[in-house]
């Protein structure tokens, strides 16, 4: 008798809108873990060498993004809607089921300047997750990351329609606006604003 046992990466993701503390908006959805992130699971439990031991990578899972990309955005009337635009200039065509996604399509700062892209140095562009992360499941590792009421609304951006996330690790540059991610999800338009806390839950179960 063959047995034969697959190794799934399974990946679950809630949002959820607080405004007063109380829940105003929230999505759930199976994101896809990219053909990146395939790749980088494979290279992490690997040594380069050994005597010393040298790994293949060190990094691990720190931050997440957010754009307003995505085919599932809502809000946007134009490809050119002031304020967004020129700043967060592009389009909205990438899908969650597409594994070859390397970047967010239209990436949004957290905080910074109102540049156009790439806007310039000391805008943060990806946020740090919670540490540490929820462990408890044995299988299974829960990432956080709650974006303030300061966070990405700032300055004219004052209503910003967040459609898109992703997850990335510590090689990421939190100043470069084009990072590669190892997981994406778009979501149903959440519109930001300073009234609005939002938190991400994002579960990577093995199984």
């Amino acid at each position: 008798m063959r047995i034969v046992d697959h190794i799934e990466v399974k990946s679950n993701l809630i949002i959820t809108a607080r405004e007063r503390g109380k829940i105003v908006a929230r999505r759930e959805g199976h994101n896809i873990w990219l053909d990146l992130g395939r790749e980088y699971l494979a290279q992490l439990i690997a040594f380069a060498s050994f005597g010393p031991d040298t790994p293949v990578r060190n990094d691990r899972i720190k931050y997440f993004g957010v754009g307003i990309g995505g085919t599932q955005q809502l809000a946007l009337p134009t490809a050119n809607s002031a304020p967004i635009s020129p700043p967060y200039t592009g389009n909205n065509a990438q899908d969650d089921v597409t594994p070859t996604v390397t970047t967010l399509e239209r990436p949004v700062r957290i905080s910074g300047s109102t540049s156009a892209y790439p806007g310039i140095a000391g805008d943060l562009w990806i946020g740090q997750v919670a540490a540490p992360p929820d462990l408890s499941g044995g299988t299974e590792v829960v990432f956080s990351r709650v974006f303030t009421q300061e966070e990405v609304n700032y300055g004219p951006f004052l209503s910003v329609p967040l459609s898109e996330v992703g997850m990335l690790t510590s090689a990421a540059d939190p100043e470069n606006y084009q990072n590669t991610l190892v997981a994406y999800d778009t979501f149903d338009t959440i519109s930001k604003t300073s009234a609005i806390n939002l938190e991400f839950k994002w579960t990577i179960r093995f199984g």
